[in-house]
């Protein structure tokens, strides 16, 4: 099969990141993919959204529309024009879209609600993969620890918004005020302009040290040798980041909401932070205090969370698996 998928790589991370495994692991079973358009495609593959020029193209030549569907905006990320921007996806899924691949049951939810229900729905749930040969607990590792006893936790992603690292921070203080000093927390990736001055406003807390961003085949260095990946980014779709500390064989800890209770199972491989309501159109407040001492607690069973880490992302987040759901959908 022929797939096109309209889309321009810029960077590492995110949908970039989905975007060229996709295009590798699919042509490792057979099929072609390209970013440009040509006329000799099969299948139109939509992450969210895409040109109307490509749509109008696919229905006119009777060719299959695949919509990828991850979150949604809404009223406290994104203020009144949170319908505008779901405007395009919504009008690709109710009158483009032959077929539907959720990220997550949470990502359905949000459609549903946001983007309107479909009639019909023909669709599939397909969770993010991560390569488990480049994500595993085996490999080089980074040296972290100043000492013997130091926590090292850890921390990735591309953030945009204060209220993806703040509360992070935050919950760090108190665990210094009640558990001690002796840990670093080491936070890998790039801030947008919105939050651009954070790191320096934050250079005073010594246990905490920005890298900025660090290439995504050199994190499991850095994951091989933390203790816990922490997270608390709002309502979070499918976080491919989540699912590479947790093939690194890292703890999770982080908040129950998004899609993250149905990748961490918490008490077994991390401890979620349990919220209220949705956070659609109020922005929650979060009990630092107790993630705090979520932290503390996973920290003295740090092997076993870190087992089920890794046997966890085995069982259901590898990227084969992702492919084959992909490739049978597709086909």
């Amino acid at each position: 099969m022929k797939i096109f998928l309209p889309f321009t790589v810029k960077g590492i991370g995110g949908t970039a990141t989905f975007a060229l495994k996709f295009k590798e692991g699919m042509e490792s079973l057979g099929h072609e993919v390209f970013f440009e358009y040509r006329p000799d495609y099969d299948v139109l593959l939509t992450i969210v959204q895409a040109p109307f020029r490509y749509l109008l193209d696919a229905k006119k030549r009777k060719k299959k529309i695949i919509q990828r569907l991850d979150g949604t905006w809404y009223w406290t990320v994104a203020g009144w024009k949170f319908p505008l921007y779901n405007l395009k996806a919504q009008i690709i899924r109710h009158w483009f879209a032959d077929f539907t691949i959720y990220q997550s049951a949470y990502s359905q939810f949000c459609s549903e609600v946001f983007l309107g229900k479909k009639q019909h729905d023909r669709s599939a749930l397909i969770y993010n993969g991560v390569d488990l040969s480049l994500f595993s607990p085996l490999g080089d590792t980074r040296t972290l620890r100043d000492n013997k006893e130091q926590r090292i936790f850890f921390t990735a992603s591309a953030f945009r918004r204060a209220d993806q690292i703040l509360p992070l921070l935050q919950a760090l203080k108190i665990y210094q005020k009640k558990y001690g000093d002796n840990f670093k927390c080491l936070v890998a990736g790039t801030f947008s302009k919105k939050v651009a001055s954070l790191p320096q406003k934050w250079s005073h807390f010594k246990q905490v040290e920005f890298l900025g961003k660090i290439d995504n085949k050199d994190l499991p260095a850095y994951e091989r040798g933390a203790d816990v990946f922490l997270f608390t980014h709002l309502n979070p779709p499918c976080p491919n980041n989540i699912l590479e500390a947790m093939a690194c064989g890292l703890p999770i800890c982080g908040v129950d909401d998004g899609a993250m209770a149905e990748l961490v199972q918490t008490g077994k491989n991390g401890l979620l932070l349990e919220t209220k309501g949705t956070g659609f159109w109020k922005k929650r407040a979060l009990n630092l205090g107790l993630f705090a001492d979520n932290l503390a607690q996973i920290t003295k069973n740090q092997k076993a969370y870190s087992e089920e880490s890794r046997r966890i992302a085995e069982e259901k987040f590898s990227l084969k698996q992702m492919l084959e759901r992909y490739a049978n959908v597709i086909q």
